[in-house]
């Protein structure tokens, strides 16, 4: 399970967090992750704050580089949202899709035959969480073999993710098959075993490199019906005189403006997670991890334009994001590891070079 943990515990977290281990395991099933993506997405903690405490233990930039790219590619696809819906092909249409519409029912129900991407699957329904190399293999399995819509399968994915971001999440199923790369990522069973430390032959991705392109699957196609059925905790009691902060599931820092004087509200955009719906737990967990964080912290679930009835938008203020950006508040400035990116390259490494310089002349 994913805990709910405080500003302190998650600090905590970090400062038990070896990068060094992260660069050579990360990439199995029980490598040495950190474990921090519920709460970078959520806004609790930032990427600077995590390296920061790194450094401050003694770890040099070179020794982290394989964390620090990851953490990379979580703002870059955040600086792409500012100026592309992550819902649309980046680059390039689809490699393969025949359907547009319907979700495999094996996947649906964990029972495609791959038993390391059944557990994970399992595991996704009753934790919120999977690995990377778990959401990549399922997402080269769905886009690639089943050849299903990438939007319709982000959006499943994304539905159980209590670390769920539109832009890491869709730009990733994008990456995998083919919208937002110039190749197409496949992973066979003996790639799936190694990581997963499984043994399983003879399924259906038991093939060579060469072969997978020409791996097809069928399936019974079935409706996901996701709806997004959040709804207020309680009347939201708000004082028009008082300065307020308008907290939103991607944004619950508790050093945002610590003044005693404000009136803190966690707003759930009616209009935006219609769009993007998660799980009623996921829902809930997003709300405790804001209480355990932000003292008196009220939960509204509505549109804008009620909870700007309620407030004066003169004295309210929220962080810049994609989701917030038509809000009538003040809007202030997210902490980015680059400040000013000029024009957003498509491409990662681009991005992560620039990131690169910034990072040795801040710590050098």
């Amino acid at each position: 399970m994913i805990p709910i943990l405080t500003l302190e515990e998650i600090f905590a977290k970090i400062d038990r967090f070896d990068p060094i281990s992260y660069g050579r395991t990360r990439n199995y099933q029980d490598g040495g992750v950190s474990y921090l993506s519920p709460y970078l997405a959520r806004g609790v903690i930032s990427l600077s704050q995590v390296i920061e405490r790194l450094v401050q233990r003694g770890f040099k930039l070179y020794q982290m580089e394989s964390f620090l790219m990851e953490l990379c590619w979580r703002e870059h696809f955040q600086r792409l949202w500012q100026g592309h819906k992550p819902t649309e092909n980046l680059r390039n249409p689809q490699f393969k899709v025949k359907h547009n519409e319907g979700f495999p029912k094996e996947v649906l129900e964990a029972r495609t035959g791959i038993e390391a991407l059944d557990l994970g699957i399992e595991q996704l329904y009753q934790t919120g969480y999977l690995h990377n190399h778990l959401r990549m293999y399922l997402a080269s399995l769905i886009c690639n073999h089943y050849q299903i819509a990438w939007q319709t399968a982000a959006n499943w994915m994304h539905f159980h993710l209590k670390d769920a971001d539109v832009a890491s999440n869709h730009l990733s199923w994008q990456w995998v098959c083919g919208a937002n790369s110039n190749k197409v990522y496949y992973a066979n069973q003996e790639n799936i075993n190694k990581y997963t430390h499984s043994t399983q032959r003879h399924t259906a991705l038991d093939v060579s490199y060469e072969q997978l392109p020409n791996v097809e699957l069928e399936s019974e196609l079935v409706d996901l019906n996701m709806r997004f059925l959040g709804v207020s905790e309680n009347s939201l009691v708000c004082n028009k005189e008082q300065n307020s902060c308008i907290y939103t599931p991607y944004n619950l820092d508790p050093l945002w403006h610590p003044e005693e004087n404000y009136q803190r509200i966690l707003f759930w955009d009616l209009e935006f997670w219609n769009q993007h719906p998660v799980s009623m737990a996921v829902f809930n967990w997003i709300n405790d991890l804001g209480k355990a964080n932000l003292k008196n912290l009220q939960i509204f679930v509505g549109r804008i334009e009620e909870l700007s009835n309620m407030l004066d938008v003169k004295k309210a203020c929220c962080k810049e994001h994609p989701s917030t950006s038509t809000y009538p508040y003040q809007i202030e400035q997210r902490s980015w590891l680059l400040p000013e990116p000029g024009q957003i390259p498509v491409s990662f490494f681009p991005y992560w070079k620039k990131v690169q310089r910034q990072l040795q002349k801040q710590y050098q």
